[in-house]
């Protein structure tokens, strides 16, 4: 008894005091734990944009009919979705359009810069062949007399605002009567469409060959094989592939 008199208060018998001083230290530790920051193993000290970009693929996809809407307009699905994420879905679709030209020029210039390097002389023309692309001149006002002539306005083409995208791809209609395609509109022959693809050494495809059975089933005016004849302009010593299946290309089958 006389040692804990002469003991301080606080190494006295454990009272309600000393309880609530214990409970009190825990209570401290455990919100120390709960704010401390993140140790340096568990930050991701590589972490770029495209790990930024990986993450947005939970997002919810956009509006669909805006995402076609750009395809209509020539972009690939991917591009349309790009910006449609970077700008939003107010006022589709020119916000998204001016985004989708600017992210194309960059820090290197105007497509129409890049344009400027040497050309082959080769049309690179393909027979029943429908390039996809954005369309810098509409083929009805643009008629021509043959493939080679439509080949020629395109390299003649002289880019403009607001986009300033050369013309690397043509789409002629051949056929007395026009051509067919999938789409609302009157495709008579000579129209000649002038169109920007961004690489137009893998260009896009909408229509390529013979029709199937199972689409002329469901297309009546369809003819057996693609209507239109398709080339591509680039550059001395390169070669076009057989290009790659358009973001519209479902519409042929």
């Amino acid at each position: 008894e006389a040692r804990d008199r002469d003991a301080p208060e606080s190494m006295r018998r454990p009272g309600a005091s000393r309880v609530a001083l214990l409970a009190a230290l825990l209570s401290a530790l455990a919100l120390a734990e709960a704010a401390a920051p993140t140790r340096l193993a568990d930050v991701d000290v590589d972490a770029d944009a495209s790990s930024v970009a990986a993450k947005s693929d939970s997002a919810p996809p956009p509006n669909e009919a805006l995402v076609q809407g750009l395809i209509q307009a020539g972009f690939p699905r991917a591009r349309a979705e790009a910006a449609l994420r970077a700008v939003g879905e107010d006022d589709c679709c020119e916000p998204q359009k001016r985004w989708l030209f600017e992210q194309t020029r960059g820090s290197g210039g105007t497509p129409a810069d890049a344009a400027k390097t040497k050309l082959s002389e080769s049309c690179h023309a393909r027979e029943s062949t429908d390039y996809d692309g954005y369309a810098v001149t509409w083929g009805s006002a643009n008629i021509q007399a043959t493939p080679e002539a439509c080949c020629e306005s395109c390299r003649a083409y002289e880019p403009k605002a607001p986009d300033f995208f050369p013309c690397n791809v043509w789409v002629f209609c051949p056929k007395e009567g026009g051509c067919f395609a999938p789409a609302a509109g009157e495709f008579g022959k000579g129209q000649c469409w002038l169109k920007y693809q961004e690489d137009p050494t893998n260009p896009h495809v909408n229509a390529f060959g013979a029709y199937s059975a199972a689409y002329r089933a469901t297309h009546p005016a369809a003819p057996d094989k693609v209507d239109w004849v398709a080339g591509a302009l680039v550059n001395e010593g390169e070669t076009v592939s057989n290009g790659t299946w358009s973001s519209r290309s479902h519409w042929r089958r």
